[in-house]
């Protein structure tokens, strides 16, 4: 019976992969090598859909084992080999050029072979194109990591080489750009030189519009969004006919229209694809055969531009580039299937599209917005190392704020102190947030000092960096730690830094440009690393014509903004609400999820007009 199922198995994964079903036809053939490891059909056949060359070279290796004489994995093994050799070869032609003049670069196309997947994977590749100082990208193997991955280059506008054989098919959009084409390996030697010789990579800071891969300013390069569009990232209109067919009404009825990626340029190809990213509130890829090596490429530049995008798969057929393999997408049977997932996804981002009640508050992972978030602050990390830090000089001293006054100061004795919401703590923080046990501050050899996350549900924040739970990390004057309800700054015997002047803004005409809101008992959700994801909000104030400017975390919840707004502007005591494009923004929703930009307007307005009171309270 266990035979006749896996010939079964064999016969239905055969067929899935000469019909393009690459990860239906993966599934499948795994489990009949793993039912029957002597199948010489089942691992040639697997060895024709996994995606990782070093996968291949394995599933024709064990052909080999069974087989000696089969001829067919014989001449497949030589050709992944040949491939291998011509990868890593690649790397150590241009290591020959680069290396003796102290260049970090980065070499596109290994993604498949590192061991970590997901969006743990989308990220590390992001990191190491924007820590280098050039990519190369060679398109000649028509891998289509490298179309993602330079993509992601031209997002996060870094130079970039891109190389190709002579005879290597390039897509229409490339075409027009300066691509190095080489006979053989000495040839592009040359030619790496050659360009070395004309000073590159460049070492001046550029201009924020001035393209690597144009050589030029761009006018691409600052396209504004537009509200009511979203791109298509399409292989072909004919192939997308009928998803479209399915999505476009109720896109259409929030008044968002589609933009192709295949729609006709009207000037340079890259350049016309990057304003169309960049103008999209977000962008639809569907993996597999919908999409080719330039939605790769467009779907690139919006993972480097952090424009939000959302994957589409269809189920058991979601072939894609390696480094998309984990990343959270919409899974579907039938087209029906989309409508009522995309929306729900939509409704944690858009704010004029309305969240059913089934919408799920974790919908943000499919716009990937938990992924930008990670990247921005890894960039700022980058661009903004920390400050030298400072040494403590006698008693160390954990000073307590509350908004921009200092409240409390607590030494820290030897035994060192342990800050939490139960009784037994040192130092007691009522907030329903922190936990009975959350931190403790903990002396060291030597005058050293050290913080520790006792396992907190809502962690530990050093200098806005969440702690890893556990682990002692140590610290200086002048550093932060922030939990739920409470701020304390290290200090020592030194005087304290002046308390900032309380602005009192209710008396005069002229607001200040911008004031910080802080509501402390609101800590991040669980999926940012960091405290601060700040965000400057314009607000009109009730009066129509006064506007002023406050700084909140994008995680915020909108009710807790305006009162605070109301307190901070003396307002009459009245109820408000707060409106953004003249739809009414609820209470729980924050800045992130309604997607408000910068140059946007918030209105605080009187409700006892209109008969929808809301009661602003803390």
């Amino acid at each position: 019976m266990t035979t006749i199922m896996t010939k079964d198995l064999l016969r239905k994964g055969i067929t899935l992969a000469k019909t393009g079903r690459n990860a239906a036809a993966r599934n499948i053939l795994s489990q009949v090598v793993r039912d029957t490891p002597q199948s010489v059909s089942g691992w040639l056949w697997l060895a024709s859909v996994v995606e990782a060359q070093k996968q291949r070279q394995y599933c024709l290796e064990k052909v080999l084992q069974i087989d000696p004489q089969n001829q067919a994995a014989k001449q497949a093994l030589m050709q992944v080999k040949a491939e291998a050799a011509d990868g890593e070869s690649l790397g150590k032609t241009v290591a020959n050029v680069f290396d003796s003049l102290g260049h970090e670069f980065y070499c596109a196309g290994e993604s498949a072979d590192k061991g970590i997947e997901g969006q743990s994977l989308l990220l590390e590749i992001c990191q190491e194109i924007f820590s280098a100082s050039f990519g190369v990208f060679d398109l000649s193997s028509g891998d289509l990591d490298v179309y993602l991955e330079m993509g992601i280059a031209l997002g996060l506008n870094r130079p970039i080489v891109v190389t190709a054989r002579e005879q290597t098919s390039i897509p229409a959009m490339l075409r027009e750009h300066n691509i190095i084409t080489y006979t053989n390996l000495s040839d592009l030697q040359t030619q790496l030189s050659q360009l070395c010789d004309q000073d590159f990579p460049p070492t001046a800071q550029p201009t924020p519009d001035h393209c690597y891969f144009c050589g030029h300013a761009c006018g691409s390069m600052s396209t504004p969004p537009d509200e009511n569009s979203y791109l298509v990232l399409n292989r072909s209109k004919l192939l997308w006919r009928n998803l479209m067919q399915s999505l476009t009404p109720p896109l259409a009825s929030y008044h968002l229209y589609p933009a192709y990626l295949t729609n006709k340029a009207s000037g340079p190809m890259l350049c016309e694809v990057r304003k169309k990213v960049l103008a999209a509130q977000f962008v639809l890829c569907h993996l597999g055969a919908l999409s080719d090596e330039s939605s790769y490429l467009a779907l690139g530049m919006a993972i480097g531009s952090r424009v939000p995008w959302v994957l589409l798969s269809q189920k058991n057929d979601g072939a894609a580039p390696s480094i998309l393999r984990e990343v959270d997408r919409i899974e579907y049977a039938a087209l029906t299937d989309i409508k009522d997932p995309l929306m729900d996804t939509l409704a944690t981002f858009l704010g004029r599209i309305t969240a059913s009640s089934t919408a799920k508050r974790d919908g943000t992972a499919l716009l990937s917005l938990p992924f930008w978030m990670q990247l921005d602050d890894w960039i700022n990390h980058i661009a903004h190392p920390p400050k030298t830090r400072k040494k403590i000089q006698g008693t160390i001293r954990a000073v307590q704020y509350k908004g921009q006054k200092h409240v409390a100061k607590h030494t820290v004795p030897t035994k060192g102190l342990v800050f939490g919401r139960s009784n037994d703590c040192d130092v007691i923080v009522e907030n329903p947030s922190v936990s009975s046990h959350h931190f403790q501050i903990l002396g060291g050899r030597a005058g050293r000092y050290f913080v520790q996350d006792l396992h907190s549900k809502n962690g530990t924040f050093l200098n806005g960096d969440r702690l890893p739970p556990g682990q002692r990390v140590a610290i200086a004057l002048d550093d932060t730690i922030r939990i739920p309800g409470a701020r304390f700054l290290i200090w020592d015997d030194r005087p304290l830094p002046d308390d900032r002047a309380a602005l009192d803004i209710g008396t005069t005409g002229l607001l200040p440009p911008i004031l910080q809101i802080e509501i402390p008992e609101i800590p991040p959700p669980t999926y940012l690393n960091t405290w601060n994801h700040p965000l400057v909000l314009t607000v009109l104030l009730p009066d129509g014509h006064n506007r002023s400017m406050f700084e909140v975390q994008t995680y915020y919840p909108m009710g807790r903004i305006l009162a605070e707004l109301v307190k901070l502007l003396d307002l009459p005591d009245q109820e408000y609400c707060l409106k953004l494009k003249n739809n009414r923004v609820s209470d729980d929703e924050t800045p992130l999820s309604i997607g408000v930009k910068r140059g946007d307007v918030l209105m605080i307005v009187s409700t006892e007009r209109n008969g929808h009171p809301r009661i602003a309270s803390s």
